[in-house]
């Protein structure tokens, strides 16, 4: 048994919507807290996601849930808020002996535990402090652009490049879904994802 708990906000199983793991079936946990918040209201991002409320859950209990409940599905990806303010070594190791294919969403904020898949970075943070997290590279970049913002400028290496429209919740902006087609035609690097899981009306 093993009593480590986590502080989760929701645990759900889904679609990716997503990026380079787009349609792919995945169990989503989503942990609470996000460090990384205040960075993202110093640059007027407004978050999509409730991550602030959850209760506490065991790594036992966490994985009695994916059994229960994802059709055997043997992915997981974390999320958040900022899951890497509570992620471990030890944590992602268990769920690697429990043969789970894991991936992360993260801000950047820190540097990822071992044993991660698939990271993706789409940064809330300096550019400086990314390159001192994941001086590696990363899976894939996946930066979120307003009308009028400039295209990024990435400090680190990734097998993807993406630019997301900011979304009004559910719904897409149309002059934001212009600006990021606009700055991927006038620069080859980067891809255009939207976030296909609202178009698709699921979690």
């Amino acid at each position: 048994m093993n009593q480590t708990k986590l502080k989760v906000s929701e645990i759900f199983y889904s679609l990716q919507g997503e990026g380079a793991r787009i349609g792919t079936p995945t169990i989503f946990i989503r942990l609470s807290g996000c460090k990384a918040k205040f960075a993202c209201a110093s640059m007027g991002i407004k978050c999509d996601t409730e991550f602030e409320s959850g209760k506490e859950m065991t790594l036992d209990e966490i994985n009695d849930w994916c059994w229960n409940n994802a059709n055997q599905c043997n992915e997981i990806t974390w999320t958040g808020g900022e899951p890497t303010d509570q992620l471990t070594d030890k944590i992602i190791d268990f769920f690697v002996k429990k043969k789970y294919y894991q991936a992360i969403e993260t801000s950047g904020l820190n540097p990822v535990p071992n044993g991660i898949d698939f990271i993706c970075v789409s940064p809330k943070v300096a550019e400086h402090i990314i390159k001192k997290n994941f001086p590696k590279g990363v899976n894939e970049l996946r930066y979120v652009r307003h009308k009028g913002q400039a295209i990024p400028e990435p400090s680190i290496k990734a097998e993807h490049y993406w630019l997301s429209p900011h979304s009004d919740g559910f719904n897409i902006n149309s002059e934001n879904l212009k600006h990021c087609i606009n700055l991927c035609l006038e620069n080859g690097k980067f891809k255009l994802s939207l976030q296909n899981h609202k178009l698709w009306n699921i979690l």
